[in-house]
């Protein structure tokens, strides 16, 4: 028996002796399970939905708390992962766009992983942690690891990768050009190729995972662990083992309904088609919601098993399970597909926390919180002082307090990406939105209303269908609104020069 499991016993053991419960004697430096999803919204059972099957997701919120004002920073991969392993606003790291690289921007900032593995971690990434494209970068050794953050890291590829030829996109190649940005995950597309769990990239990353961990259950170094286990699905492709599919049936499917007149007050920043999705079919659209929840499942199987793990192992209860997204997903709200936009189901996302300072297991809580703040989350919680840099804020009091007011709004922002090719002429490219979401409201401005702007009441309205930003109703609502957005704006725009020198 290592170091740690025999403090654990001894822990247990006084405990007993002094009448305590093991959350409150033990002390130890826990163990971190992170556990990060592809585009995945809150389509999950224990959020709500009415088809989902996600059984053991399910189980670990009703062991944990699950967090129901969680939100993106940005809607796109590689910006809001970069942003909450590194506790800093995009405008603060650089880092907005998909082909940016974290060291250029800041080559000295210390991520999440970094400083856990300074301070005595073993920390080991399996999949997409950073970022890669998908499923082009999927089992590549030169993906965006940031070799300083990691005693280990592992990228395999499955048989969604070996066998990219077999994906099926929406609407034809145009060219070799479009082929070649579909590679990176641009357009809806799936991939059915029958085979197991084991064949499959995201099988295989559970599989190293777990390996990781029965290596690290026999360590005798009293040396604990940060495993960063990177999904990549559900992003497109979507694709799984058969079975997956099988549990959504496409005549029990309902798609969107969309009001006919929805998109009138939506600015054109926010409408973010792509080639071929507004011409889908009720069949086509029935399909690739099928795909997206038989890739829920098929990861949600996979959590089961990792978890599984750590029950095998002995290790649940001396480890801090974080389960979260980078962003959410549109599966045609506002006759809209995918991420780049700034509604609430692109911005909501998933997150759940299984720990032993989890006072209420199973609590669900409602306070406001944003991806960022995972940074200096888990650092406290871990026991490790929180770097100077830091622009979250702690909701580690949550898991005793799930009550307890961190923030009053959530800060999200994005670039424009209203397709040239749908509306010629049109050049949004660098146009910037910022939106807020407080107890009430979603506030949102388009290159500060130049662009166009929207106020949606979640009260009577939780599907943004109508923007009341100019109604005289709502006026005093607008004017306090559009000033705490400005303040919240400039607030992730506190400059941190000292990260960017080299």
């Amino acid at each position: 028996m290592g170091n740690h499991k025999i403090k654990q016993a001894l822990y247990r053991t006084f405990s007993v002796v002094l009448g305590l419960s093991f959350a409150q004697a033990c002390f130890c430096t826990p163990n971190i399970l992170l556990i990060l999803t592809d585009d995945l919204n809150t389509r999950i059972a224990t959020y709500g939905d009415p088809i989902a099957k996600t059984p053991n997701i399910d189980r670990l919120a009703k062991v944990g708390i699950r967090f129901d004002r969680a939100y993106a920073n940005y809607p796109q991969c590689m910006a809001s992962r970069a942003s909450f392993l590194t506790g800093l606003y995009p405008e603060q790291n650089g880092v907005s766009r998909l082909h940016h690289k974290l060291r250029d921007k800041v080559p000295k900032v210390a991520t999440l992983p970094q400083i856990l593995k300074e301070n005595g971690y073993h920390t080991a990434a399996v999949g997409k942690i950073f970022h890669f494209n998908v499923p082009s970068g999927i089992g590549s050794p030169n993906y965006d690891v940031d070799p300083i953050s990691w005693s280990e890291s592992h990228n395999p590829a499955g048989i969604d990768r070996t066998s990219a030829e077999e994906i099926k996109y929406l609407g034809p190649h145009i060219n070799e050009k479009s082929k070649d940005s579909n590679m990176n995950g641009g357009w809806l597309s799936t991939i059915r190729l029958g085979g197991s769990r084991n064949d499959y990239t995201d099988g295989k990353i559970t599989n190293l995972a777990s390996k990781i961990l029965t290596n690290m259950s026999k360590n005798q170094d009293d040396k604990p662990f940060f495993l960063a286990v990177g999904y990549v699905r559900p992003h497109v492709p979507f694709s799984a083992p058969e079975h997956f599919f099988d549990l959504y049936p496409t005549t029990k499917i309902s798609t969107e309904s969309v009001p006919k007149n929805d998109r009138e007050d939506i600015p054109l920043p926010q409408l973010s088609d792509r080639p071929y999705q507004l011409e889908m079919t009720e069949y086509v659209k029935k399909e690739m919601m099928q795909a997206y929840y038989a890739s829920i499942s098929f990861i949600d199987d996979e959590i089961g098993r990792l978890i599984q793990k750590l029950d095998d192992l002995d290790l649940r209860e001396s480890t801090l399970i974080l389960f979260t997204s980078d962003h959410g997903y549109l599966l045609g709200e506002h006759d809209l597909w995918q991420k780049p936009n700034l509604f609430e189901q692109t911005l909501r996302v998933p997150l759940v926390i299984a720990s032993r300072h989890v006072k209420r297991p199973g609590v669900a809580t409602k306070t406001m919180i944003e991806l960022i703040d995972i940074y200096p989350t888990i650092l406290s919680l871990a026991g490790v002082d929180i770097p100077e840099h830091n622009a979250g804020k702690s909701f580690a009091e949550l898991l005793e307090q799930p009550n307890k007011l961190i923030r009053s709004s959530a800060l999200s922002m994005s670039h424009s990406q209203a397709s040239s090719s749908i509306r010629p002429g049109v050049l949004l490219k660098n146009t910037m939105g910022y939106t807020i979401k407080t107890k009430h409201f979603r506030y949102t401005e388009w290159d500060g209303g130049i662009h166009g702007a929207e106020l949606y009441d979640h009260r009577s309205d939780p599907k943004e269908i109508t923007n009341l930003y100019s109604t005289t109703k709502y006026a005093s609502e607008r004017s306090r609104l559009g000033q705490m957005l400005q303040e919240r704006i400039l607030e992730s725009r506190e400059p941190r020069e000292y990260l960017h020198d080299n």
